[in-house]
């Protein structure tokens, strides 16, 4: 579709209001004035093939996007506006829009190649609204059961969360983030897509896929998008994520048979209800086997078992009533101790999943990227310059690019 000058003026200011960016914003982000940007919105400048693509890279839009009929309206245009924080931070401002370059580049390589492996939201959703924390606790817990045997996992340890993300045809990029964001989740077109902050432990980026895939299921179907806070964590949602993943990871049945391997036979304290006075209360058995005790140890070798945080299982083990505040005190202070950092790091280097000092990022979309790149290359749908320059966006260094056939001169 051909436009005119005015109506891409028109589409640009509205992109660039949609994204949250002020016109001094894109003028430093571009290396020019404002005076510039202010021209080019009114229709009185004309603006360049190269300006036009750094600025649907930096609203994390694909560039057909300006000439369509109507200009795409979704969760990439909410994610900024939700993070402003980003748009003062030129190096995460970058990261940011070289991973939504990522997420269009994708998409449109699957409507070249016919593919639609991605959609707007797994086959099953869990649609109900919480209005208390009680009920937020609830709906986490049963529906972690839930997904779980949707998904036959049985009560086995997942050791890589990307892989169930993967197969629902969800989208997972890590990218560093602003510190208290963990991560979001957002739509864009017919595809969901979840960003991890690689700049957090890995264990956290782990809980963070899990914790963003509760988003997926029950709050994306009214929703553009979620950033997950931590300033937001006693929100309904967020409580309602956490719990989900923490049941999620870490099951009970599963939680049992690890501390019974370790000689710590230990049933959650019995809940029952008491009529006192005709009033309904509830009880809960004390346990009296000193015995049974959990101590820091077995709670760094849980941890690692099921590849999570020391904290996250310290809370787990409360939240089932197997240990009792006092103890999730003790243990939580041991955890930040510098004895507990030494075991901690001992007792992961011991374990066959360590990662030791490798740097992994979570995702699956920059892999899915190159696959669909070589494949558009070998139908020749994309030609040998654009396969590099896709080949690049997907992290490939560039010495190893070329040794790809496709890549090569012929």
């Amino acid at each position: 579709m051909t436009i005119t000058q005015e109506e891409l003026a028109r589409r640009l200011r509205e992109a660039r209001e949609k994204a949250g960016f002020t016109q001094e914003q894109v003028a430093r982000a571009l290396g020019l004035v404002r005076p510039v940007i202010v021209q080019i919105e009114a229709g009185k400048r004309k603006v360049s093939s190269l300006e036009l693509v750094s600025l649907a890279r930096l609203y994390g839009r694909s560039l057909h996007s300006f000439f369509e009929e109507v200009l795409e309206s979704d969760g990439i245009s909410y994610i900024w506006r939700a993070i402003p924080e980003a748009r003062q931070q030129p190096k995460i401002q970058r990261a940011i829009g070289r991973g939504l370059e990522t997420i269009n580049s994708i998409l449109q390589l699957e409507s070249k190649l016919g593919l639609s492996r991605l959609r707007s939201l797994p086959s099953t959703i869990y649609l109900r609204k919480v209005q208390t924390k009680l009920e937020a606790i609830q709906h986490g817990r049963e529906i972690a059961g839930q997904e779980r045997g949707r998904l036959k996992l049985g009560i086995a340890p997942i050791h890589d969360p990307v892989a169930i993300l993967d197969s629902q045809g969800i989208l997972i990029l890590g990218l560093d983030l602003p510190p208290g964001i963990s991560g979001f989740t957002f739509c864009s077109g017919q595809a969901i897509i979840c960003v991890i902050n690689v700049a957090e432990p890995l264990v956290r980026q782990r809980y963070s896929i899990i914790h963003e895939y509760c988003h997926v299921l029950c709050d994306l179907n009214d929703l553009p998008g979620i950033v997950s806070r931590s300033e937001r964590g006693k929100e309904l949602r967020e409580i309602r994520a956490d719990v989900f993943a923490a049941n999620f990871l870490m099951p009970e049945e599963a939680v049992q048979m690890f501390l019974a391997s370790r000689g710590k036979s230990i049933t959650s304290r019995a809940k029952t209800h008491v009529l006192i006075e005709e009033e309904i209360v509830s009880y809960e058995a004390r346990r009296t086997e000193p015995a049974t005790r959990i101590n820091y140890i077995e709670a760094v070798q849980m941890a690692n078992h099921f590849g999570v945080s020391v904290e996250s299982v310290i809370w787990r083990l409360n939240d089932l009533k197997l240990i009792s505040e006092k103890e999730k005190n003790d243990l939580l202070e041991k955890d930040k101790s510098e004895w507990g950092k030494i075991l901690k790091k001992y007792l992961s280097k011991q374990h066959p999943l360590s990662m030791g000092k490798n740097k992994i990022i979570y995702q699956n979309a920059r892999m899915h990227l190159l696959r669909l790149a070589i494949e558009a290359a070998r139908k020749a749908l994309i030609s040998r310059r654009k396969l590099i320059e896709l080949l690049k966006l997907s992290g490939l260094a560039e010495k190893d690019i070329f040794m790809f056939p496709e890549a090569r001169r012929t």
